[in-house]
């Protein structure tokens, strides 16, 4: 099979769909890998998310705080509130 052809899957009653095996193969994707779902005028597109890991995040905001006025305190403070936790 080419890697052009069309596979066939099938929305379950939880609207899941299985990505065929060959196709998570070649895309590279695990269980938990993050897909964001585009809509377009031609259907919809999936496309792989790449995030960075913990330490990956951790080293960028650090670098950033470099060149901000923001203590590692406040930006982990400016974090949680974004993110809604009570942490």
């Amino acid at each position: 099979m080419s890697t052009d052809d069309p596979e066939i899957t099938t929305v379950t009653s939880k609207g899941q769909i299985t990505i065929p095996s060959r196709l998570r193969k070649q895309f590279g994707l695990e269980k938990g890998t993050k897909l964001m779902v585009v809509p377009t005028d031609y259907g919809l597109v999936l496309k792989k998310l790449e995030l960075p890991s913990v330490e990956e995040f951790q080293q960028r905001v650090e670098e950033r705080a470099e060149t901000v006025d923001l203590s590692m305190d406040e930006i982990n403070e400016l974090v949680h509130e974004a993110r809604g936790s009570d942490e």
